[in-house]
């Protein structure tokens, strides 16, 4: 008499026949690592057009002043916002000679903000490159800064992914 029940048979073969099935294909001869990268970094680019086209679509305007002290005390009151203000710092974004502007994404009625840091002087932790500009995204849920995304601008990265009005 079997130990495993009928029901277990038949899953372990589907999992056997599903395991040969995939060192079959990913050892044919006309699968290779190579093509897999490259239609990876394809689907990325595909990806990353996307995301750029709809974000050139918001529309980013200059918060007034009411709104720029209430954006600086939810950046203090947040920990993600203290992160934010940590990694410019590290990377000498804050301090004299840096001016920063605050943007709200109308598109999304307030639930995106946008700091804009601009030096002096080039800025940034590498030696290999220093960057002109750094832009903090921060996205927001019910009121609360669940995460932030930071753009570093020079020469060498290209135009920055968002448009933003003077």
């Amino acid at each position: 008499m079997s130990v495993y029940p009928v029901k277990n048979k038949l899953y372990y073969l589907k999992l056997i026949i599903t395991i040969l099935v995939t060192s079959l294909i990913f050892n044919s001869p006309n699968y290779t690592a190579k093509n897999s990268s490259k239609s990876t970094i394809a689907a990325e680019n595909n990806e990353r057009s996307v995301i750029l086209l709809a974000q050139s679509r918001q529309q980013w305007r200059s918060m007034t002043n009411a709104e720029k002290a209430k954006e600086i005390e939810s950046l203090i009151d947040s920990s993600m916002g203290i992160a934010a203000l940590n990694q410019l710092a590290l990377e000498g974004f804050i301090g004299f000679g840096c001016n920063r502007r605050f943007y709200v994404n109308e598109q999304f009625g307030g639930a995106q903000s946008l700091m804009q840091v601009k030096c002096n002087q080039p800025k940034g932790t590498s030696t290999a490159i220093q960057y002109n500009e750094i832009r903090v995204i921060f996205n927001r849920f019910e009121g609360n800064i669940e995460n932030f995304e930071i753009e570093r601008i020079s020469p060498e990265t290209g135009p920055p992914k968002i448009r933003l009005p003077e």
